[in-house]
């Protein structure tokens, strides 16, 4: 059996970010437990199966949403899904960035200071 090896193109933050789950017309609201700029693992009662494309909408702190318009389920496990952003406006991945990238820089600055 051959073994199938993937990176991540992009760091992952844990965050525990409400939002919700649209999959033809039905609408679930999720935990996000993890985010990157290309995807992200969340709770949801009832898991899309594999391979099925999803509409994601992200609270972020500060009131901010992020809309995701399509994104691939790549795995669904018990309560989890992880997915994979598909498509997004411009100004939602710049929203997304912005977040990701002060989250990233906290966590740095974390870092920098118990390294001392």
């Amino acid at each position: 059996m051959r073994t199938v090896s993937t990176r991540r193109m992009y760091r992952r933050i844990e965050v525990e970010g409400g939002g919700v789950l649209a999959v033809h017309g039905s609408v679930q609201r999720i935990v996000v437990r993890d985010l990157s700029l290309n995807g992200l693992r969340m709770d949801v009662p009832f898991p899309p199966p594999r391979g099925i494309l999803v509409a994601v909408r992200l609270w972020l702190p500060d009131d901010e949403v992020v809309e995701i318009d399509q994104a691939l389920v790549r795995w669904s496990d018990g309560k989890q899904c992880g997915v994979q952003i598909v498509s997004l406006s411009n100004e939602m991945d710049q929203r997304l960035a912005r977040y990701v990238e002060s989250r990233l820089r906290e966590e740095g600055s974390k870092l920098s200071v118990v390294s001392r």
